[in-house]
């Protein structure tokens, strides 16, 4: 019965989605503020808690809360990604393309994981949205980092559902895809209710869902823990248990780790810290942080959404007090503070409200209100798992170096392009499959004729271990070293002249010594004179 009433909930927070809503300006400031606020004091709360408990609940004492944890808010990127798009948006208008929106986020350069460095290095090599977050090039599509950082189009749009998917549209398929992209929409959705629902947090978390497709899996999801919610509404534990047993279901970007970063398992804790706090800030951070995972992140959501249900001036002292000894500093690689993105969001609002066609007086906004519309496609990424199982893919080796193929490689230790590690940027991390079975990468070069020509290997152990190197050139064994440098790089060379003028298959191993911090990074490998 509850998955055919949302929409119907929904519209009662207007009365009717035709209606001509007013939003007074000080209203708008005061939300848009708590908005902001919550995000920063839910980041920072979970903040010691993340991933640290995977696949199972946080039921130790939590670290008691002070203001000045608040200052960490400036370094967190639920926070600064966002921002990267409203500066975008003033940039370039609501009008803002696909293209538009990809180079804004190329040209960053804070440190990114996951989905996010995915699309962005998609971007850098030519790949724009909406292909640079779908999983034909982008291994994450699934995973949660639109989410964290939607809040920002739903801020913009109150009360404007159809806009803040507009906007999500835009930049969420940066770097994310079918759930990847609606745990964006559905989170945005919830503060363009919040706006116009002070209390109610169940209405405000089924109009977010109004906004996505009830077919897909992410919909499913969160619908189940509304209904679990109904069913155990004093028992977070219980509706957790649920949600672990169904959708704790290891398809996912790490299979086989416990670890779970996927956007609808963690959409879920969202909502369980939404409803099980049940209006009380306080709570609301503690159930979303409790339940593990992106432990921050979700808190982040959670304290957002409630903080622009009540908006700032009702939030306890005890959690906003730090945010005026930090308001005046910028946002890591951003160009805004607390105290101008603030003026910046009424700004693009004022904008997006003329363009629904609404008026914007000294006082007030009034416009229709929207009703939800989700996308009219359904997307789901159906074979997951079988692209999952190839631990880096072969468009991830390209950014590293087109010549290479990847020929087995274990999951250990986050193997992949990493945009920098140890220093050096571009870096390739391999891990051996097991104590038997190497990580193996092949190529082919033609040597040079004249000078005097080498094979170059740059290359370097984890600091906590040391790895095997082996290398055969024509399936003829040529190198076999322990590579030890503790973090530090050192270039393996092997002689090459009595392959002048001829074409060689190298083959490259990352075997294991001991078993124990075995990866293997490698900055290039290439023929040089």
């Amino acid at each position: 019965m509850y998955r055919f009433v949302v929409a119907a909930i929904y519209a009662s927070i207007f009365i009717a989605s035709a209606d001509t809503v007013t939003l007074s300006k000080e209203k708008y400031l005061d939300k848009c503020k708590g908005a902001w606020a919550g995000q920063m004091i839910g980041v920072c709360y979970g903040a010691p808690y993340e991933f640290r408990s995977n696949a199972k609940p946080i039921t130790d004492p939590l670290r008691e809360w002070t203001s000045d944890r608040i200052a960490g808010a400036i370094d967190q990127d639920d926070c600064y990604v966002e921002l990267t798009f409203l500066k975008a948006i003033e940039d370039h208008g609501l009008g803002v393309t696909y293209e538009q929106a990809g180079k804004a986020f190329a040209n960053t350069g804070y440190p990114l994981w996951h989905a996010n460095h995915y699309g962005r290095e998609n971007c850098r090599h030519g790949i724009m949205p909406p292909m640079s977050g779908h999983p034909m090039y982008n291994r994450h599509a699934d995973d949660i980092d639109f989410q964290i950082e939607a809040d920002l189009f739903g801020i913009l749009c109150p009360g404007l559902p159809r806009e803040s998917n507009r906007l999500c549209d835009v930049f969420g398929r940066i770097m994310n895809y079918g759930d990847g992209l609606y745990g964006g929409m559905f989170v945005a959705g919830m503060y363009t209710a919040a706006y116009f629902e002070d209390n109610d947090v169940r209405k405000v978390v089924e109009a977010g869902l109004a906004c996505i497709p009830k077919e897909s899996l992410y919909h499913q999801c969160i619908s189940d823990v509304i209904e679990w919610h109904a069913e155990s509404p004093d028992d977070w534990l219980a509706a957790w248990n649920k949600i672990e047993k169904k959708w704790q279901d290891d398809v996912d970007c790490a299979p086989g780790d416990p670890f779970n970063i996927d956007a609808k398992l963690n959409g879920a804790y969202i909502v369980m810290g939404l409803l099980y706090g049940n209006g009380d800030f306080a709570k609301t951070v503690e159930i979303a942080t409790r339940c593990g995972q992106d432990a921050d992140c979700n808190p982040s959501n959670a304290a957002g959404v409630l903080g622009c249900m009540k908006g700032f001036n009702a939030i306890e002292e005890s959690f906003t007090g730090g945010i005026a000894a930090i308001a005046d500093r910028k946002f890591s690689h951003t160009g805004y503070s607390f105290n101008t993105l603030l003026p910046a969001c009424q700004r693009v609002t004022e904008d997006i409200v003329r363009r629904a066609g609404g008026t914007v007086s000294a006082d007030a906004y009034s416009f229709a209100a929207q009703s939800p519309q989700p996308p009219a496609t359904l997307e789901q990424w159906t074979d997951q798992k079988e692209m999952l199982a190839v631990p880096v893919a072969q468009q991830e080796l390209n950014w590293w170096d087109p010549n290479w193929t990847l020929l087995s490689c274990g999951r250990d230790m986050q193997p992949g392009v990493r945009g920098s590690a140890l220093g050096r940027d571009n870096v390739l991390v391999l891990h051996p499959v097991s104590e038997s079975e190497p990580a193996a990468i092949v190529a082919s070069f033609h040597v040079p004729a004249g000078g005097r020509p080498q094979l170059m290997i740059d290359t370097a152990s984890d600091r906590r271990g040391d790895y095997l190197l082996k290398v055969s050139i024509n399936n003829e064994p040529k190198i076999e070293k322990i590579v030890g440098t503790k973090g530090e790089w050192t270039t393996v060379t092997f002689d090459l002249m009595p392959y002048t003028n001829k074409d060689i298959d190298v083959r490259v191993e990352n075997c294991a010594n001991g078993w124990s911090y075995e990866a293997a990074y490698f900055a290039a490998i290439k023929v040089a004179n």
